[in-house]
């Protein structure tokens, strides 16, 4: 529980508490961050479910925002800067926002509202939609943390130090049983199983990109794949659906 606690309060703005025992719990626990993804999925869907039911459904990106806070978000600005820079590195540690940044925030940010939008034609299952896109977005971040080299000392360096490949064996596992038990709710999800196969397909793509260029993982590069992962999934299940 202490370690749940942990990422909870670290990765989200659910007002839970933060402790250092819980920080440190999490960091040898990281397996629980597809746990993480479904609580933070479960506060983000079915708040969304009745705003588009009151023809609001424009707030659920901010709902999001609020939910999930917007270190991940920063995160993915600073990466796009650093993809479009001829000095990467410089681009990661600088705290303005650059044109790529800006590019990437703008286009996370349209395609988020066009896939909230376009899932309320989904009806009630929009819930499991955004919620298992929690879970592919965390289960990728916890991925990229126990496979990949921190790339100096920083927030990186420091969830990294315990990690291991029975987090990442478990975590994935985990990953797999939350899909696969929404079969018992609603049959047709056994075919979104995918889903989950696809974004860590994207995961080990997005992995290969950055250590070839970069040659280790911040945590601006981890809060970037948090998003593109989210908006992808949720890109998958309108087109499964």
């Amino acid at each position: 529980m202490k370690a749940l606690k942990g990422g909870i309060g670290f990765f989200t703005q659910i007002p839970i508490g933060r402790d250092l025992e819980s920080f440190e719990n999490l960091r040898k626990n990281l397996w629980i961050l597809p746990v993480v993804g479904l609580i933070s999925g479960v506060l983000i869907a079915i708040p969304s479910y009745f705003l588009f039911a009151l023809n609001i459904g424009f707030v659920a990106v901010i709902f999001y925002i609020l939910v999930e806070g917007i270190n991940h978000i920063d995160g993915l600005a600073d990466f796009g800067d650093a993809v479009f820079a001829n000095k990467k590195f410089e681009a990661l540690k600088d705290t303005k926002l650059g044109s790529g940044g800006a590019v990437f925030i703008i286009s996370y940010l349209l395609v988020l509202s066009f896939s909230f939008q376009s899932l309320e034609f989904l009806g009630f299952e929009m819930i499991y939609a955004i919620i298992l896109s929690q879970v592919c977005a965390k289960t990728a971040m916890l991925i990229l943390l126990t496979t990949s080299k921190p790339l100096w000392d920083g927030l990186a360096k420091t969830m990294i130090e315990f990690a291991s490949k029975k987090d990442l064996i478990v975590g994935v596992l985990l990953s797999i049983l939350i899909f696969v038990s929404t079969i018992l709710i609603n049959y047709k999800f056994s075919f979104f199983l995918s889903i989950l196969f696809s974004s860590i397909l994207l995961t080990a793509i997005y992995r290969y990109y950055v250590l070839k260029k970069f040659g280790g993982i911040n945590g601006d590069i981890v809060g970037a794949l948090n998003c593109m992962v989210f908006a992808f999934s949720n890109l998958m299940f309108l087109i499964l659906a």
